[in-house]
């Protein structure tokens, strides 16, 4: 018999993740011995060299095996992210992508009106009125277009800038895990004070829990799912932590 409780739980945690290529999964130049203890692999893709790290590859790809994100393609790379990015770094699985419509590049990275990959994020937030995104992409440092998309979306996206020369990494994975998984937690215990009337009879009174004002809403006893996200939710995470 389906366990219809597991499926909506997994259904209110999937989420969508767009991907970029160049400073998320890509970070040439990597020399010397930071190369060997990162771990980094080189590739030939289309006409570069790619420096990246297969760790990150095997993250992402046992997200969408559990079904707990599905990879969109959001890169200058358009097309040949399946022709050259997947095959090349070792992707297990194929992803849908959103190709760039016409030779701007990243030029417009600061105007979220104009750029064409925050075009494309608006277009979704509007075809999913309750879905959740994660956006990975070097270029969100951009404080016009990262303000944004702050203030229209909130809880709803997590953005994740990397830094260039570092590429998305350990230290990313729990913001994204933890983005993908709500967790249940007990609603605050509701009080009970026995106060004396004018009239002398006794009335019960709810008084807040510790923590709550007397304007907080007390919920009942029931579990109360919160977003219970950390640090960097609807904000742009740069770096490290």
């Amino acid at each position: 018999m389906r366990d219809t409780g597991a499926s909506a739980r997994r259904a209110a945690r999937h989420v969508t993740l767009f991907l970029d290529v160049d400073g998320v999964l890509n970070s040439y130049p990597v020399t010397g011995l930071r190369f060997l203890r990162e771990r980094r692999r080189k590739v030939r893709a289309w006409h570069y060299e790619l420096h990246f790290r297969p760790r990150v590859v095997r993250f992402l790809d046992r997200l969408t095996r559990r079904r707990l994100v599905d990879i969109v393609w959001l890169s200058t790379w358009s097309q040949r992210c399946r022709t050259e990015i997947e095959p090349k770094l070792g992707f297990r699985s194929s992803f849908e992508v959103i190709p760039m419509p016409d030779d701007t590049y990243n030029r417009f990275a600061n105007d979220p009106h104009e750029w064409w990959k925050a075009r494309a994020v608006e277009e979704w937030f509007a075809a999913h009125e309750e879905g959740r995104a994660i956006w990975i992409d070097d270029d969100l440092t951009a404080p016009e277009t990262r303000a944004h998309f702050e203030q229209k979306y909130g809880s709803r996206l997590l953005m994740i800038a990397p830094e260039f020369s570092q590429g998305l990494s350990e230290d990313h994975f729990s913001l994204i895990r933890n983005f993908t998984y709500r967790r249940a937690v007990p609603a605050p215990a509701r009080r009970t004070l026995l106060t004396t009337e004018p009239t002398g009879e006794l009335a019960a009174v709810q008084v807040p829990a510790p923590g709550l004002t007397s304007t907080d809403s007390l919920a009942g006893d029931n579990a109360a799912v919160t977003n219970d996200f950390p640090a960097g939710i609807g904000t742009t995470y740069h770096g490290k932590a």
